[in-house]
């Protein structure tokens, strides 16, 4: 597999575009999903405040409040992401709030690093076709343990 990935970072904070390059490739990798074996995946991620990201998740899931992670797919299903023909897939866009992030990693004692991996691989899983259950979350936990420090 290749990795695209593309950064939009609209707050004013930094982030290492290497670090999220990692996350990308070991949650896929970890996914295990084959049908993407030989393909380059590309991702988009926009790092955004958390009035940005309140209006967007009051727009697409009539939730007014802010949220950690907004994932929009290119595909239904891994059905129909395993059955793309091309070489060259764009599974989708992130949106990620480091703000509300570092709000919900200080309450559980975690550091910004590891809630951040964590939730990205959690956004990534959800392109790849993901649903909320054990799996999905073991898998993204294990992300975590791996990446960050």
């Amino acid at each position: 597999m290749k990795f695209i990935l593309e950064i939009n970072n609209k707050t004013a904070q930094k982030f290492s575009k290497k670090k999220f390059l990692g996350v990308f490739a070991r949650t896929l990798e970890l996914a295990k999903l084959q049908c993407l074996e030989n393909k380059t995946l590309e991702l988009s991620v926009a790092l955004v405040a958390e009035d940005e990201i309140q209006t967007l998740n009051t727009q697409y899931r009539q939730k007014k409040k802010p949220t950690d992670v907004l994932s929009f797919c290119e595909y239904e299903s891994v059905k129909d992401l395993c059955n793309e023909k091309q070489e060259h897939v764009f599974l989708g866009e992130l949106i990620v709030c480091p703000e509300y992030i570092r709000k919900n990693a200080q309450e559980d004692g975690e550091s910004l690093e590891y809630a951040l991996t964590y939730i990205v691989s959690h956004g990534i899983l959800h392109l790849l076709g993901f649903d909320h259950g054990k799996k999905m979350f073991d898998l993204q936990r294990k992300v975590a343990d791996d990446l960050a420090v």
